[in-house]
């Protein structure tokens, strides 16, 4: 559908160049006439054929050069996304060339969005790449908040789609994280729900279920029905994932429920298909046969002959698991039938795979080979490595079990080929997309420093402004009161903001000096080496080390940031905390891991004692991992070489409260007795720890106080004997402060 022209817009764009009224009311005549005009052009392109049409909109478009017809462009592109993409594209190009004319900086970048999403769509992953970037950097340019998170997660997904997840996750964050700061809830959805499609491709069930569990919140709150199933549904396969099928079916025949009265076939059949899965992990093979037979239904009423074919393929594994090898194979040629009608060489070749395996197990050497050398011709005409590699794997341990060693070994280095120019390509895209990741990065943090250094500006600002309105005050008081004094008064209150100004300015020196010394050494290492990148071709593996460097130099950074940005949110009193119920040991353990390479390097002993049976903490469990990575790293970073570094949870009562207790110990230096009334200060820096080069700003310890006391807890130091240190928080099992504002109302 064409969406209409808004009005208020183009008023207001013709009052800021001057134009008069009369001017105003030609102007929309022309553009009501255009929208008249291209509508025509629509109806007529259905029976004079899309070059016509095509070939009619570009003649219009020459004889126009207003901006508005951008957006219309635009808005064509997008409606046809999903449905219709070719015109989708073209629309889209047709907008990129009109803007590019005009230089219309936002009508360009939504047009090299809507191509990015295209060429997704396309599989031409190269080139939606390229059209992300530029769009990226042109909402960068007009600092389009929105916008900006919106490429980074169509950026996150394009890498998604390349199954190169570490970098996917990292735009999928940078991408939330604004989505946040703009409190725009449904996109945090959305966004959370690829975060968490990420971390189900590395296997971590346990984090991928915190974030869809958000998702489903959020739906829930909007009353978004299709988002409270794709979230429900993908929660429950989370909880598959963990053998929890027991609230995995609870959720199932929740989403059933929803989506019998609000959802459409085709979620409903995604449903059914998680129903089968279910009950198929279980070996109730007739209950899971029943609901893969229901989403077939739903499916082939749908139309869809590739979603079909998956379902047959579901159905197949049923039967083949209850010993029925002849019904299994019967669905499975069906589905293989369906997918090459449909044009899904993907799925054709899984099921002859299949197939393969089916014959395999009964011994059937002919069909066998004859099946999978199917699923390798059709992988290898469409180049699907990943299936080309697992065809040449079971080609080969098809040889090997009947007996012709010879052949196998002929597919065992095929296999190893193709697992060679995975990797080979992997390593070219990886090359020639780290020129643009280091510029994208580079914009990120010149803009994340420009807006906190605007934050500390206006706080001084305004804390300089009410110092001045309390002195003035002051000053007439005195006056008025006695006379005699004005003078010496004057005098003293001068000496006094002299003072305080002095003090303030140092602070502010020192503070600048320290924040850009941190910043410049990672930001120079990343220099030099992509410098070193440039300087011409290097073997794979020196490449590799300088991405390493070039990644780690980048989260020292983004850390830096980070820290600023959470302190300045808990101080405006906009970081909301998302308590849920989880057990914190695997959190230490994961943080221990992480760092665990860090500490290897310095020849440090990380200890982990934790008592067995922990009960769960109602905590924001990002925030609670923050603090203990930050004390474990200030640990690994602040103590001598190969030292032992011990960490301890455990459950305390105190006044009748049960509290969760960490602490991290170690056998340094210690920390001076004058010195530790500081420790937990915004911008502290320890002096016997000042030459240290990881001493950083001072805000993680800040930071990690805060985020304590928020939860109802406390944060100390301890002496550890004979010598060392030891940094503790606790906080309470339950959510105290809920508890007391329910008491108060």
């Amino acid at each position: 559908m064409l969406r209409v022209y808004n009005i208020s817009n183009i008023k207001k764009k013709n009052q800021r160049t001057g134009k008069s009224n009369r001017e105003v009311g030609e102007q929309m005549k022309q553009i009501n006439l255009l929208a008249v005009l291209l509508l025509t052009l629509l109806v007529s392109g259905v029976f004079a054929g899309q070059e016509i049409e095509i070939d009619s909109l570009k003649q219009i478009l020459r004889n126009t050069s207003e901006g508005e017809t951008v957006d219309l462009l635009n808005q064509l592109a997008e409606a046809h996304a999903g449905q219709e993409w070719e015109k989708s594209q073209r629309y889209a190009n047709l907008a990129l060339d009109l803007a590019t004319s005009l230089d219309d900086k936002y009508g360009m970048a939504v047009a090299h969005t809507n191509l990015a999403n295209y060429y997704n769509m396309d599989q031409n992953y190269r080139q939606a790449l390229d059209h992300a970037a530029l769009a990226l950097g042109q909402f960068e340019q007009l600092s389009d908040d929105w916008q900006i998170a919106r490429t980074l997660r169509t950026i996150g997904t394009t890498y998604s789609l390349l199954n190169q997840s570490d970098q996917s996750l990292d735009y999928f964050l940078r991408s939330l994280m604004i989505f946040e700061d703009i409190n725009r809830e449904k996109e945090v959805a959305a966004t959370v729900i690829s975060i968490g499609d990420v971390y189900t491709q590395w296997g971590q069930a346990e984090k991928a279920l915190r974030f869809f569990e958000r998702a489903l919140s959020i739906y829930r709150i909007d009353d978004d029905y299709k988002g409270i199933l794709l979230s429900g549904n993908r929660l429950a396969r989370s909880l598959m994932s963990l053998k929890r099928y027991d609230e995995a079916r609870e959720y199932l025949e929740e989403m059933l429920r929803v989506s019998d009265d609000h959802g459409t076939p085709h979620l409903k059949a995604s449903i059914y298909s998680s129903l089968g899965e279910l009950y198929y992990s279980q070996l109730q093979l007739n209950i899971a046969l029943q609901y893969f037979m229901d989403a077939l239904e739903i499916k082939k009423n749908e139309g869809d002959k590739g979603q079909i074919a998956l379902a047959l393929s579901d159905v197949a594994r049923v039967h083949l698991e209850a010993g029925d090898s002849e019904k299994a194979l019967s669905f499975y040629m069906d589905g293989e039938r369906l997918a090459q009608e449909a044009g899904e060489s993907n799925i054709s070749a899984e099921i002859w795979l299949l197939i393969g395996e089916l014959h395999m197990g009964n011994g059937l050497q002919q069909k066998t080979v004859d099946a999978l050398l199917s699923g390798l011709n059709i992988a290898q005409s469409v180049q699907d490595l990943p299936m080309i590699q697992r065809a040449n794997s079971l080609l080969t341990e098809a040889y090997g079990r009947f007996g012709q060693p010879g052949k196998a070994l002929i597919y065992q280095k095929a296999l190893q080929t193709a697992i060679d120019e995975l990797n080979r390509q992997q390593s070219n895209r990886r090359v020639a997309e780290l020129e643009i990741r280091y510029e994208l990065d580079k914009m990120d943090k010149e803009i994340d420093d420009l807006r906190g250094s605007a934050l500390i500006d206006e706080m001084k600002y305004k804390r300089r402004y009410a110092m001045m309105i309390v002195v003035i005050a002051f000053s007439i008081v005195i006056m008025v009161l006695l006379v005699v004094f004005v003078f010496y008064r004057s005098s003293l209150i001068r000496k006094t903001e002299k003072e305080k100004m002095e003090q303030a300015l140092r602070l502010k020196a020192d503070f600048t000096a320290m924040l850009v010394h941190d910043l410049r050494s990672p930001l120079t290492a990343v220099f030099g080496f992509a410098e070193l990148l440039k300087m011409g071709e290097k073997p794979y593996e020196q490449i590799r080390e300088i991405a390493k460097t070039i990644r780690v130099a980048s989260q020292k950074m983004l850390q830096l940031v980070n820290e600023m940005l959470d302190l300045s949110k808990f101080e405006a009193g906009k970081m909301a905390l998302s308590k849920t119920d989880v057990t914190l040991k695997p959190i230490v353990s994961t943080s221990i891991q992480m760092l665990d390479p860090v500490a290897n390097n310095r020849n440090m002993e990380i200890v982990f004692e934790a008592e067995n049976g922990l009960p769960t903490c109602h905590c924001d469990v990002l925030k609670i991992e923050q603090v203990i990575t930050n004390f474990i790293s200030n640990a690994i970073n602040h103590v001598p070489k190969g030292s032992l570094i011990t960490v301890r949870l455990k459950e305390i009562q105190e006044q009748g409260q049960s509290f969760l207790h960490f602490s991290v110990a170690d056998n340094g230096p210690g920390i001076p007795e004058d010195q530790r009334g500081k420790l937990f200060d915004k911008y502290a820096q320890l002096e016997s720890r000042a030459s240290d080069k990881s001493s950083g700003t001072g805000l993680g310890l800040a930071v990690s106080r805060i985020i304590v006391e928020e939860h109802g807890g406390k944060i100390g130091y301890e002496e550890n004997e004979p010598h060392g240190s030891i940094f503790y928080f606790q906080i309470p099992r339950e959510d105290v402060r809920a508890e007391a504002k329910v008491q108060t109302k």
